[in-house]
C-alpha cells in the first residue's frame, strides 16, 4: 500500500459502486469526486460505475469490474485508480496487485487536499490528526510506506516489538499528542465563547456546499453594514480556504452579530475529517443561525441535502437555518424547492438589505420595545443605548432622558432600576 505524494500529471479513473441508496445519486458523486481530483490537479480520463446490491469483499467492486478497469488503465495510461467510498488496506492491497497503479479512495484524497490547503495551526493539527486517524487501521497493509510519511523519528523499539506494533505506537503517540494541543486551542476558543454568551453576540454562521459562495457573502455582508475592505479568499475551487474566519457587524443602531464563514462541505466526508475538525466546526454548533448558502445557477437538490445531511451528522439540525440562493443578477428562476428560500446577488447587493433585515428577524426576535428615563449624569448608559440597539427616540425632560428602544428582556433586566 504505497502512499506517494498526488501529483499534477497525474491521470486518474474514477470507480463508483451504485447500491441504490436512496438520496444517494452516484453519477453526481462522481462529479464531485472529479471536482476533488481537479483540486489537486489530477487529470480524470475516464469515469465507471458498477450497479450493485452488495460490496464485494476483496476488491468493493466484482472481479469483472476489475478486468474492465484494467483494460481502462492500460488503454488510456492512467497511473491511478480512485474509489468514491473508503477501501480497506486488503481491498487496497488486492487491487494494487491486480492494477498495478496507485488505489486511493475518496477519503484519502480529501484529506490530501486538506493537507495542502491548511494555514493556521489549528487547521494543521485537524489535518495532521485526520490523517494519522485514517491511517491506524491501514497500517496492516502499508508495509514500510509510513515511514515515507514524515513526521520525525520513530521511538525506539520495545522487547520483541514488530515494525507494525511500532508503527502503531508512534501513531497512538502522535495522536495523544496532537489532542493534546488541539484541547488547548479549544479551550481557548471556549473563553472567548463563553465571553460572548455574557456579552450575548449572536452567532450566524454560513454553511453549504464547497464553493457555494460563502465568502462572496460575507464579503458583501462585510461591505453592506461594515464598508469593509479586508475581503475574504474567494476563488472558483473546492475547499479554497479551511480557515474559518470571522466578522463582527452591525447594523446601525442595532446590535452587533458574529458572522463565522466555515469550511465547505461534500458528500462522504470522512468520519476522520468530521472528528478532527471539532474545534473549527464547533462554530456552527454554537450559532443561532445558519445560513445556508446555495449556488442559485446550480441549486442542486443533491448539493443541498449534502450539506444538510452534515449538519445533522454534526448534531446541528435543531440550529434554524435560512436557505439563501446566490447569483441573482441572472434572475434565472431555479426549479422548484420544498422549502422557502432568499435569492440574493453578490455581484450587484440584490436583495441583500432583505436579507440583512431576515437574519436581524431571526437572531433578534425576542427584541421589545421598552422605556427608560436616564439620569443627566449617566450619559455611559445613553451612548450604550445607541451603540448596542436601535433607540426609537430621545426626549430631554427637566429631570432626564427619556429612552424608548429595542432591546431583548435580558438586557432590559440590567437596566430594571431605570424602566418606566
Amino acid at each position: 500500500m504505497s502512499y506517494r505524494r498526488l501529483i499534477v500529471e497525474d491521470r486518474a479513473i474514477l470507480v463508483g459502486l451504485d447500491l441504490s441508496i436512496p438520496y444517494i445519486n452516484e453519477e453526481k458523486s462522481l462529479q464531485e469526486l472529479e471536482g476533488l481530483a481537479n483540486a489537486v490537479g489530477i487529470k480524470v480520463v475516464d469515469k465507471i460505475i458498477q450497479n450493485s446490491s452488495k460490496v464485494y469483499p476483496k476488491y468493493y467492486v466484482g472481479s469483472g469490474k476489475v478486468l474492465e478497469i484494467k483494460k481502462a488503465v492500460e488503454i488510456l495510461n492512467a497511473t491511478m485508480v480512485i474509489f468514491d467510498d473508503p477501501l480497506s488496506p486488503a481491498q487496497i492491497k488486492n487491487l494494487e496487485a491486480e492494477l498495478d497503479v496507485q488505489i486511493i479512495d475518496r477519503s484519502f484524497l480529501i484529506l490530501s487536499i486538506f493537507a495542502e490547503r491548511a494555514k493556521t495551526k489549528e487547521a494543521v493539527l485537524e489535518v495532521d490528526l485526520a490523517q494519522k486517524l485514517y491511517l491506524l487501521p491501514r497500517l496492516s497493509g502499508m508495509g514500510s510506506s509510513l515511514s515515507r510519511q514524515g513526521g520525525g523519528s520513530y521511538n525506539a523499539k520495545g522487547p520483541g516489538e514488530t515494525k507494525l506494533e511500532l508503527d502503531r505506537r508512534k501513531l497512538l503517540g502522535d495522536i495523544s499528542r496532537i489532542k493534546t494541543e488541539l484541547s488547548k486551542i479549544q479551550l481557548e476558543k471556549e473563553t472567548s465563547r463563553k465571553k460572548r454568551l455574557k456579552n450575548r453576540i449572536p452567532i450566524v454562521a454560513l454553511v453549504g456546499y464547497t464553493n457555494a459562495g460563502k465568502s462572496s457573502l460575507m464579503n458583501s455582508l462585510s461591505k453592506a453594514l461594515n464598508n469593509d475592505s479586508d475581503e475574504v479568499l474567494e476563488k472558483d475551487m473546492l475547499f479554497a480556504t479551511l480557515d474559518t474566519k470571522t466578522k463582527k457587524l452591525q447594523k446601525d443602531n442595532y446590535p452587533p452579530f458574529l458572522l463565522v464563514d466555515t469550511v465547505g462541505f461534500v458528500s462522504k466526508l470522512p468520519h476522520e475529517l468530521v472528528n478532527s475538525f471539532e474545534s473549527t466546526l464547533s462554530d456552527i454548533l454554537n450559532a443561532d443561525l445558519l445560513i445556508h448558502v446555495v449556488d442559485g445557477l446550480n441549486p442542486d437538490s443533491y448539493h443541498i441535502q449534502t450539506t444538510k445531511d452534515v449538519i445533522t451528522r454534526l448534531g446541528a439540525s435543531n440550529i434554524p437555518r435560512m436557505l439563501v440562493l446566490t447569483k441573482g443578477e441572472y434572475r434565472i428562476a431555479p426549479p422548484f424547492l420544498s422549502e422557502d428560500y432568499l435569492l440574493i446577488s453578490n455581484k450587484t447587493g440584490f436583495n441583500i438589505d432583505l436579507l440583512i433585515n431576515n437574519i436581524y428577524g431571526e437572531i433578534y426576535n425576542d427584541f421589545r420595545s421598552y422605556t427608560f428615563k436616564i439620569p443627566f449624569n449617566k450619559g455611559e448608559i445613553i451612548n450604550h443605548f445607541k451603540t448596542n440597539y436601535q433607540v426609537l427616540s430621545l426626549d430631554y425632560l427637566e429631570d432626564g432622558i427619556l429612552v424608548k428602544a429595542l432591546l431583548p428582556e435580558n438586557e432590559k433586566n440590567k437596566l430594571i432600576e431605570y424602566l418606566l
